[in-house]
């Protein structure tokens, strides 16, 4: 029989922050971050409310569901792309 598999370590990864990282790895990770960190305040005061309103239509929708629409494909889109940079680079287990 084989060793537990719980037992077994998993390779050890670099923090976000840490020395360890490459150059490249951390403005592509960095990049991820700021956009999640700027569609979070985006989505709140004082920001927000510029947008909150029901008039006028984008597509269809009210002006302030298409405006969580853009910033929710904006982090859709930033992990989707780091995705991708890390499955071209092997970072992916």
């Amino acid at each position: 029989m084989g060793p537990d598999p719980a037992s077994r370590r998993r390779e050890h990864r670099p923090r976000l922050f840490s020395s360890a990282l490459s150059g490249g790895e951390r403005r592509a990770y960095g990049a991820v971050t700021a956009i999640f960190i700027g569609a979070f305040l985006a989505s709140m005061w004082p920001l927000y409310p510029l947008f909150s309103r029901v008039q006028p239509f984008v597509f269809g929708i009210p002006l302030s569901l298409f405006y969580l629409l853009v910033l929710l494909l904006a982090c859709f889109f930033s992990l989707l792309a780091l995705y991708r940079w890390e499955d071209r680079h092997g970072r992916l287990d």
